[in-house]
């Protein structure tokens, strides 16, 4: 059972107010089934959370014919989670405990604004804070600061989705004389994930990063039909489908190495190295779109 409780209440034409909050059981998927040396956890129960959540949006700028021009949304939220399964990322792969050995909390906030800033064309921002920490139960973990050799104790570290704030902004222009022409640009940016040293990542958990994530893509796109054309093009191949576009999109444009993943190689003096992998480099994409 999942009860679950929102309120909404709208106090003016173009604001809004939103309470929720509800009590969540996630049933267990095969791969959190399973221990790292490959026995299965029957035994192991549903992971847990507990949630809240408020939210504030407001409308303003020049009216156009959908509402006002551009649209403010604001959410907070806390996340309370027990009976968690924890799980380190080793490489592209996600290496589950097999057991209900985490307590942890979940908490953030996200902001956004999107609007047209020219009429047809969707535009936005999203800004998003977040603090995702856990702690394995019977285990007092420790931070070790640069230069230090001993470890100082903390109440909780990093999940491996602790990323403190991510940018996001999307933006969409056409031709003044022809708005069959458009191009949109998108361009993000995230502070580093937490990682941990392979096969020792229990004490000191999490305690390393991958350098900052940021990426730009750009579109160019043409259409091709729309049903308006009917009367003047009855010929056309596309006259079959309601409308139709064909882009043109070039993704990481800027060519930016950003980290996937950390191999580790250990040398003959077991001494451990966190070799980066990287996403994908640059990349074109032609892509077709009809709409029956």
């Amino acid at each position: 059972m999942s009860p679950r409780f929102q309120f909404t209440w709208i106090p003016g034409p173009d604001k809004g107010i939103k309470f929720a909050t509800g009590w969540y059981a996630q049933s267990p998927f095969y791969k959190e089934l399973r221990r790292p040396d490959g026995t299965i956890n029957e035994d192991l129960v549903a992971q847990k959370s507990f949630h809240i959540l408020a939210g504030y949006s407001a409308g303003f700028g020049p009216i156009v014919r959908s509402g006002r021009k551009f649209k403010f949304i604001l959410e907070a939220y806390y996340k309370s989670l027990w009976d968690l399964v924890s799980y380190e990322v080793d490489n592209v792969r996600i290496r589950y405990a097999g057991e209900n050995n985490a307590t942890g909390y979940l908490t953030g906030i996200d902001m956004r604004i999107n609007g047209e800033l020219v009429p047809g064309a969707e535009s936005w921002i999203n800004l998003s804070f977040l603090r995702s920490r856990e702690k394995l139960d019977g285990i007092q973990h420790l931070k070790r600061e640069v230069g230090q050799v001993e470890g100082e104790p903390v109440k909780d570290v990093p999940r491996p989705t602790d990323q403190f704030m991510t940018l996001n902004v999307f933006f969409q222009d056409y031709l003044p004389s022809n708005e069959n022409f458009r191009v949109h640009l998108n361009t993000s940016i995230g502070t580093g994930l937490p990682f941990g040293i392979k096969d020792n990542n229990i004490v000191y958990r999490n305690t390393y990063r991958y350098k900052p994530y940021h990426r730009v893509d750009i579109g160019f796109s043409a259409r091709l039909w729309t049903s308006a054309w009917k009367a003047a093009r009855p010929k056309s191949i596309f006259a079959i489908t309601r409308d139709s576009w064909i882009s043109l999109e070039i993704f990481n444009l800027l060519q930016v190495q950003n980290e996937a993943s950390r191999t580790w190689v250990k040398t003959i003096f077991k001494a451990q190295y966190a070799i980066p992998n990287y996403l994908s480099s640059r990349r074109l994409n032609l892509r077709l779109r009809c709409e029956f």
